[in-house]
């Protein structure tokens, strides 16, 4: 659907700027940009979600025990089930909860890139970041917890330096 909305000069410039740069066009870089705000910053906002740095996230999670990190990962979770639902507006089935994974945690808070498998009945979700076993022993925590309270699906899990790996069957 096409729009005409106003914008002072100096942004447009910029816009075109960082378009050029990316090699995109004017329009693709101003959906991205939105749909980071709405997506990313906005819902953000409402959680007090705060962005940190990786390296300060990867010294903080280091100087921790893993089944100290393992744990926060699972508490976490458990206070994610209202802002996924509430905030993001996702529904209790696994599509929707993979989806949102994907979107909301993957692709714009760059937790991890997230990929799935179905094979039958069996479903693999693999998730892949770059933040080392700490990070890894997170997401499990985080993972296992997460699926038990929006689905009540318990996920066998498995993790390596950086990747997790999420199996399921239904």
């Amino acid at each position: 659907m096409a729009r005409t909305f106003s914008m002072r000069k100096d942004l447009v410039e910029a816009l075109e700027n960082e378009a050029r740069s990316r090699g995109i066009s004017t329009s693709a870089l101003m959906n991205q940009t939105i749909d980071h705000c709405v997506n990313l910053v906005w819902p953000s906002n409402k959680t007090g979600a705060l962005v940190i740095a990786r390296d300060i996230i990867q010294s903080v999670l280091n100087l921790l025990p893993a089944d100290e990190v393992k744990k926060i990962g699972a508490l976490a979770a458990q206070g994610h089930k209202s802002t996924a639902m509430i905030l993001m507006g996702t529904q209790q089935n696994f599509d929707a909860v993979l989806n949102m994974l994907d979107i909301h945690y993957g692709k714009n808070s760059r937790w991890f890139k997230l990929s799935h498998d179905v094979n039958g009945r069996d479903h693999r979700i693999l998730l892949n970041h770059e933040m080392g076993i700490k990070w890894s022993i997170f997401l499990e925590g985080y993972m296992r917890s997460f699926f038990i309270e929006m689905l009540d699906i318990p996920v066998k899990s498995s993790y390596m330096e950086n990747t997790v790996l999420l199996e399921y069957r239904a």
